[in-house]
Order: structure tokens, then C-alpha cells, then sequence
């Protein structure tokens, strides 16, 4: 999922620029949005059945009619709100507003805060440059991108890496899809382009194959493989340094 952040002081004409974008970009893909509600908190109705359940204590209300649903969710943030926008598949996440979040991405105005991209582009330039705006994914997205391209019957299965590497990964993804029964392999880290906490050295791998057994074996041996790969980067790195 790519992440377009867009940011900057009142008036310098946000919401007029991610409309545009998901005009532009809802032909190519599926487009999500977050806005940053800052100062102005969003009231809920009051005496509407989601608002009333909300109040009584839900962590989650959830409203649907024939052509929407609304959820009200309590206490989640915008990594929360990334994340879940991964998991139902988006393709691209316009964030507006966060202008102090370490997520780089497109200024408006004279705003110095988050990191920029681009400053003041058109949508155009946006749309031509897309692929130096942040990627943002989650280990059920990995997995759903194998399960759309499995034949009926095959099964799949993740294991998540912490400290880790692209090249970790990509070698672990190699190594098990030469596995018995293996049809696909993916090695993925979950963020790139952006540092959030720890969360940019998190990484994933994922395997599709024809059995659970083929599947769990394969994920045993991306295991080793990335250990060993981390080993020999740990290595290079320390004779670097002498």
C-alpha cells in the first residue's frame, strides 16, 4: 500500500488535493483515506443506536445500511488505522493532516514539520512520482496477495521477523519456494520509506503451498536461511567497522 501524506498549515488547500487524488487514483486501485481531526474532535450524534453502544462501552460500534458502514472505534491511532487499511487490501492511503508525523510526504505552503517529498505538486507530479511516497503493508496483506493468485485447495502461512532486513527477507523467500509443494513465496518488510518506532525493521514472510505440511516445512526452512543471512550481514558489517 502506498501512503501519500499529505500536510500543512490551514487553507493551503488539503482536502482539495486529496479529493483530486482519489479521483485520479480510485481508476487504478482501491483508495482509503485518514484525516487527522486535530482540535476538532468528531461528535457523535447523540441517541443513535452506534453512538449509544459506543457510550455504553464498545471498544467498536458498527452501523450498516445498503450502501455503507460506519465504525466507531476507541482509543486507535493512526498506525492502527494504516494498519487496517492494509489488511482490507488498499492500494494507496491518503493521510491528511499529521503535520508533525515522521511520515514524509507532500507539504502545502510554508509548513516545516514532517518530512516532505514534494512541496506545493501538482497532481500529476503526485501521480508521476509514486514511487518515492512510503509503502505500508501487514502480514494478512502478504498473505492475501499469495491467496489471490492460489489454485483451490493450496494453503498459506506467515512468519513475522523482527530486526530484520529486505535482503534477509528476500533470500528466506528464495530459499523456501524451492521447497516441495511450495507454489509462491514473498518476503516483505512492512514499512519502507518512513521510520515509525521499531516498526521499519519489521518484515514478513510468507509461503502458499499444496498442504499445511509443505507449508510449515518451507517456513522451517526460510527460517534458517534468514538467520544465516543475518549472520553473514552481522559479519560484514563488524569487518566494516575494523
Amino acid at each position: 500500500m502506498i501512503i501519500i501524506h499529505i500536510f500543512g498549515t490551514s487553507n493551503t488547500g488539503k482536502t482539495m488535493l486529496t479529493r483530486q487524488l482519489c479521483e485520479r487514483l480510485a481508476s487504478i486501485g482501491h483508495v482509503e483515506t485518514i484525516k487527522h481531526l486535530g482540535h476538532h474532535p468528531f461528535a457523535l450524534e447523540e441517541k443513535r443506536d452506534t453512538t449509544v453502544h459506543y457510550q455504553a462501552g464498545a471498544s467498536g460500534s458498527c452501523g450498516i445500511d445498503s450502501e455503507k458502514s460506519v465504525t466507531i472505534l476507541r482509543g486507535r491511532g493512526l498506525i492502527a488505522a494504516l494498519d487496517a487499511a492494509a489488511d482490507r487490501g488498499a492500494d494507496f492511503c491518503i493521510i491528511e493532516g499529521y503535520k508533525n508525523s515522521p511520515i514524509p510526504g507532500v507539504a502545502l505552503g510554508d509548513h516545516i514539520g514532517a518530512p516532505d517529498l514534494l512541496r506545493d505538486p501538482s497532481v500529476e507530479e503526485i501521480i508521476r512520482t509514486l514511487d518515492r511516497f512510503p509503502r505500508w503493508t501487514t502480514p494478512k496483506a502478504i498473505l492475501d496477495s499469495l491467496y489471490r493468485r492460489a489454485k483451490p485447495g493450496e494453503t498459506g502461512g506467515v512468519l513475522i521477523f523482527y530486526e530484520t532486513t529486505q535482503k534477509a527477507l528476500k533470500t528466506a523467500a528464495d530459499l523456501a519456494e524451492r521447497a516441495p509443494d511450495v507454489t509462491a513465496s514473498s518476503g516483505e518488510m512492512l514499512i519502507q520509506g518512513c521510520t515509525i518506532s521499531d516498526r521499519d525493521r519489521t518484515g514478513c514472510l510468507a509461503i502458499m503451498g499444496r498442504s499445511p505440511t509443505a507449508v510449515a516445512s518451507a517456513l522451517s526452512r526460510g527460517a534458517e536461511a534468514w538467520m544465516e543471512s543475518i549472520h553473514h550481514e552481522e559479519e560484514f558489517k563488524r569487518e566494516e567497522k575494523k
